[in-house]
């Protein structure tokens, strides 16, 4: 392939520069900067509780700022979708990692709970740019198996950055109170260096020519139909990725363990099975069709969830856990994977928002549709409510495995019926 058709628009082709290694590695970091939205703030719900607890509503106003950039993400990510796609990637990627960086660190200065409200608005419109504009530029410069490989390692990156963020995050809280977390959001201008210096604009012209959309037709719209399965799967799939991350530290009270630290590890360590599985795609994805990859994942999420209703103790409890992640962390790439290979350049943006969207709407919906389940199983027999969720994700398999096309994602040439 010419490195003539990654140019940009202001290159000359003689100047022109094909994305290798190193453009993957700086357009996966952003994803990053998503993981911080809820992750950074975790350990010092308290303190925030101490700093802001005396004015009205307070138990429902500050757990509120961890929530908060995962909702704007929800609303603005198909606006960022259609933005990117008329604006250009790269230049709003750049513009939204500056601006993030700012807001990120904001609240270090601040005092009025209401300002610090406003600079995680901003951070999550932020987020909702960077986390489409950089999954979007993976689209671009890459194709096929290095597509996969790239947007695996993203979904692995953000688990294992949660992993590692999250005692950051309370060591500085200990140390520097409340406003010390909000510094690593310091880093996403570290990161804008990378993208300034190591990447360019993409012509759609020579991004169709690359991805080869543009042989089965001319330009096309964005496939409604397509994204509207896609994001149907990923709506539960989103819901099912996030169910034992917020939901463990309180089944684990079921055993006798209330000691957050106790907890807090025991989830991290149920938690590598999302990298894991993320890894374990960039496998797989060579030898089973797409819709075999969602029968296999949800069915290793329905696995775990009825293992964690029916856990003797915390010990088989984690075990159990370990599985479902590990399902869920090969769910994410697929679902990706799956939505963004027909895309054509000039609407990759706006079907990538709108997956982006679903995905969050699915970690924000999470709590409220566990609630439900509790409510209708009896909060006396919580684990239960686990088995609820294995059903579900059983069903969801077997429809996948009746009604699913047998199609294969990832060979540079869109979605096409898998060859074996």
């Amino acid at each position: 392939m010419s490195s003539e058709i990654y140019g940009s628009s202001n290159r000359s082709p003689s100047r022109a520069r094909a994305p290798g290694n190193l453009q993957g590695v700086v357009l996966i970091l952003p994803i990053t900067l998503t993981v911080m939205g809820a992750v950074l703030l975790a350990p010092i719900v308290p303190q925030l509780m101490q700093a802001f607890g005396d004015m009205p509503n307070a138990n429902y106003l500050v757990p509120v700022l961890l929530s908060l950039p995962a909702l704007c993400i929800a609303l603005g990510a198909p606006f960022a979708g259609w933005l990117a796609d008329r604006v250009g990637r790269r230049k709003l990627l750049i513009g939204s990692m500056l601006v993030y960086g700012f807001c990120g660190i904001l609240p270090i200065f601040l005092d009025s709970y209401w300002a610090i409200f406003a600079s995680r608005v901003g951070v999550g419109l932020c987020e909702a740019i960077v986390i489409t504009c950089s999954t979007t530029l993976i689209g671009d410069y890459f194709s096929g198996d290095q597509r996969d490989k790239w947007l695996g390692s993203q979904a692995a990156l953000a688990s294992l950055t949660a992993m590692c963020l999250f005692p950051l995050a309370g060591y500085l809280g200990s140390v520097y109170g409340w406003r010390g977390p909000f510094a690593i959001y310091g880093l996403s201008l570290v990161m804008l260096a990378g993208v300034l210096f190591f990447t360019w604009d993409v012509s759609p012209e020579a991004a169709s020519e690359h991805d080869h959309n543009a042989h089965i037709a001319e330009r096309q719209g964005l496939p409604w139909l397509h994204m509207l399965k896609v994001c149907a799967y990923t709506l539960i799939g989103g819901i099912f990725f996030y169910i034992l991350q917020f939901q463990m530290s309180t089944a684990l009270e079921s055993y006798a363990i209330s000691n957050s630290a106790v907890s807090g590890w025991l989830l991290a360590l149920a938690s590598i099975g999302v990298p894991a599985g993320a890894i374990f795609y960039r496998y797989a994805h060579h030898h089973f069709s797409i819709r075999n990859l969602i029968a296999i994942e949800f069915g290793l999420l329905a696995l775990g969830f009825v293992c964690l209703s029916h856990a003797p103790n915390y010990q088989w409890f984690v075990v159990a856990g370990l599985l479902n992640q590990f399902g869920a962390g090969m769910l994410l790439p697929t679902l990706l994977t799956w939505a963004v290979a027909p895309l054509d350049f000039s609407v990759r943006g706006r079907g990538t928002g709108m997956w982006q969207s679903t995905f969050a709407v699915g970690q924000f919906a999470t709590t409220l549709v566990f609630a439900w389940v509790v409510s209708l199983v009896g909060s006396d027999n919580y684990l239960a409510s686990f088995q609820v969720f294995g059903v579900v994700a059983l069903l969801v398999c077997v429809i996948s495995v009746i009604f699913l096309p047998n199609i294969r994602a990832g060979n540079g040439h869109g979605i096409t019926p898998h060859a074996h």
